[in-house]
């Protein structure tokens, strides 16, 4: 799998770009971009039909911009961040930054290109959770880490879902019940997707998502697994952000999900992020030993 870097970087000017005090730097920003575009390893450059980001404001100061760029490798990226015409302006940031610049690197599919609304979602999982492959800091090392949608018979997909479901199988109480279904037009584009998680290169943790019928806006989490080998590296929690980014982008207000009251760990995931226990709907009503959480979900 042919991976690319993307990364962002947020700063917060002391003085807005038409200030005297700012001009070196706005009239630095054309040749700065285009020496990064010529740099061995440069990918792709977001920008506005003025040639930079400075307009774009995801952020709720006005002062903050964002610089969103793909490169071939972290090597690349720091190549060009720390040597010539970046290095002699990125050292002089404190004349016109305020303190407390933010970086959010991550792994995309070599051939596609992050938007803003994602570079966004990223930068605020890495708040939330500290550097993981899902999101990491400048300096720090993961195995890279790719989130993809697939289909149901995709081959990794079957493999993990026959995992996970002897897994749920063994770990059920006299009593409990399992819900395994889920069909192919569960996850079709509008209803809701299906993923898997490849860390350096293996798939690792699987997770899908389904609009409720009946409850507008609603979708219920499913099929969240994760192997063994990674629990406590984040890969869960990067396949729960993945569907919450794409629920939300499906037009979702809010997610459910149903899980059993003995998975503690499971319930522990959830509740860190962000789910709380909710009254149980439809085929979960009156379940022995089922636990439902819902949260909802604020569109950008």
């Amino acid at each position: 799998m042919d991976l690319h870097l993307a990364q962002l970087n947020i700063a917060t000017l002391r003085q807005p770009l038409e200030h005297a005090d700012t001009a070196p730097f706005a009239d630095a920003l054309d040749p700065v971009n285009a020496a990064g575009e010529a740099a061995p390893g440069f990918v792709w450059r977001f920008q506005t039909e003025d040639g930079n980001a400075t307009s774009v404001q995801p952020f709720a100061d006005p002062l903050t911009i964002v610089n969103l760029t793909v490169w071939q490798s972290v090597q690349s990226l720091r190549d060009f961040a720390y040597r010539g015409m970046h290095r002699d302006f990125f050292r002089r940031r404190a004349e016109w930054f305020q303190p407390g610049s933010e970086t959010a690197l991550w792994w995309v599919v070599a051939g596609t290109v992050p938007t803003i609304d994602e570079a966004v979602h990223r930068l605020e999982f890495l708040r939330r959770h500290g550097s993981s492959p899902y999101a990491f800091e400048m300096g720090r090392q993961f195995p890279p880490l790719a989130v993809l949608r697939r289909e149901l018979d995709h081959p990794d997909a079957k493999a993990l879902i026959a995992r996970l479901d002897a897994e749920l199988l063994a770990a059920t109480p006299p009593g409990g019940t399992n819900f395994f279904h889920i069909a192919p037009e569960h996850v079709e584009d509008g209803a809701g997707a299906f993923y898997v998680a490849y860390l350096d290169g293996v798939p690792r943790a699987i997770g899908a998502y389904r609009a409720i019928a009946g409850a507008e806006g609603a979708a219920e989490v499913k099929r969240m697994w994760s192997d063994h080998d990674v629990r406590g590296s984040k890969v869960g929690a990067a396949v729960l952000a993945t569907i919450e980014a794409a629920a939300v982008a499906d037009g979702c207000t809010e997610l459910r999900l149903e899980t059993g009251e003995y998975l503690t760990a499971a319930v522990g995931l959830y509740r860190r992020y962000g789910f709380e226990a909710c009254e149980p709907w439809g085929e979960y009503v009156g379940v022995p030993l089922s636990y439902t959480m819902c949260k909802p979900l604020a569109r950008r």
